[in-house]
C-alpha cells in the first residue's frame, strides 16, 4: 500500500538544534504535500534538547531521547490504529526507535528496508559522537539500554535481523576502526549491500528483490531513507559528508519498488539540514526525488 499522508518529527539527536530538526518545515515550504498530493498531519511533539553525553549509556541527551522516542511511539501507534500509512519527515534517524516500538506493539514484527549511508550500528561506548542516530539500528537489534531496546513493551529485538536489508552504507571500515559492533557478527541474518554493491546492481531490480524478500517474510515492512546515502557532491546539505554515495537517479530507482510494495506500512526520510541550504535548492531537489519515488 502507498503512503497516505505526511507527518513531521523535528528532532536533532545532537541536542544542539544544529538545523536538521528544521527538515520537516523546509520540505513543507518546498511544496512536499502538494507534490505528493497527500494530507499533512502536522508534527509529533518530540524534541531532543540536551547536548550532554550520559556517562552510563554514552548517549547524548539520553533521557530526552527516551522521552522523544516514547512520544514518537505513541504518535505512530495512533496513526497505525487509524489505518494510516505515514511518510514521516525527520529530523534524524533516532525516530526509528519509537517507530519500531509502535510497529512491534500494534502489528507485530515488521521488516525494515534500511537505505542509509551509515550502518548506524555503534553502541554508546564506540560511537565517536554519542548521537543516538549513530546507533539506532543496533538499538532496534537489541544492543543498547533496556529503556530503548524494550520500548515496545515486548522482549527485544524491536526488529529481527533476518527481517532487515541494509542498502547503500559506506562507513563499514570506519565503524570497524572505531570498535563498533558489526551486524554480520552481532545480528547475523541481516542482508548487507554497501554502496559499491548497490551501484554494481541494477537498482530497480535490487529494489524489487528487496521488496519481494520482505513481502515474503515477515509480510510487511517499513522503508527508511536517510539522505546521506547520496554522494556528498549531489547532496552536500547533510551533517556528515562522505564520498562514494549514490546519485539521485540510483536512489529513485532503488526506492521506487519499495515505496510501492503492497506490504509497505510506512516510510521515513531523514538527515537533510536546511541550515546548510540557504537558498533551498536542495529542499526542492529532495521534493522532486520523493515525488518520483512515492507518486
Amino acid at each position: 500500500m502507498a503512503v497516505s499522508g505526511i507527518a513531521g518529527v523535528p528532532i536533532d539527536c545532537s541536542g544542539r538544534f544544529t538545523g536538521v530538526e528544521r527538515m520537516p518545515a523546509a520540505l513543507r515550504a518546498a511544496g512536499l504535500a502538494a507534490r505528493l498530493n497527500l494530507p499533512d498531519w502536522g508534527d509529533l511533539p518530540a524534541a531532543i534538547d540536551n547536548a550532554d553525553r550520559d556517562l552510563q549509556t554514552g548517549i547524548i541527551g539520553y533521557e530526552a531521547v527516551c522521552t522523544a522516542s516514547q512520544v514518537i511511539r505513541d504518535g505512530i501507534a495512533d496513526l497505525i490504529r487509524q489505518k494510516r500509512q505515514p511518510l514521516i519527515i525527520g529530523g534524524c534517524c533516532t525516530l526509528l526507535i519509537g517507530t519500531f516500538a509502535a510497529l512491534r506493539a500494534e502489528i507485530g514484527h515488521t521488516g525494515l528496508a534500511f537505505v542509509d549511508g551509515h550502518l548506524d550500528f555503534y553502541d554508546g561506548q564506540s560511537s565517536p559522537t554519542g548521537e543516538a542516530a549513530d546507533m539506532e539500528l543496533a538499538i532496534l537489534s537489541g544492543i543498547g539500554p533496556a529503556t530503548l531496546t524494550g520500548l515496545g513493551g515486548t522482549p527485544p529485538p524491536l526488529v529481527r535481523p533476518e527481517h532487515v536489508v541494509l542498502l547503500g552504507y559506506r562507513d563499514g571500515e570506519q565503524a570497524a576502526r572505531d570498535g563498533a559492533p558489526h551486524p554480520a557478527t552481532y545480528a547475523p541474518g541481516m542482508i548487507l549491500y554497501d554502496a559499491q554493491a548497490v551501484q554494481q546492481h541494477d537498482p530497480a531490480t535490487l529494489g524489487q528483490q528487496t521488496a519481494a524478500r520482505l513481502e515474503a517474510e515477515p509480510g510487511r515492512f517499513w522503508l527508511h531513507l536517510d539522505l546521506d546515502v547520496l554522494d556528498d557532491t549531489v547532496l552536500p546539505a547533510v551533517d556528515y559528508l562522505m564520498p562514494g554515495g549514490l546519485d539521485w537517479e540510483t536512489l529513485i530507482q532503488l526506492a521506487r519498488p519499495l515505496a510501492h510494495s503492497p506490504t509497505l506500512v510506512g516510510a521515513d526520510v531523514t538527515i537533510y539540514n536546511p541550515a546548510l541550504d540557504p537558498d533551498g535548492r536542495y529542499a526542492r531537489r529532495i521534493v522532486d526525488a520523493l515525488a518520483a519515488i512515492f507518486s
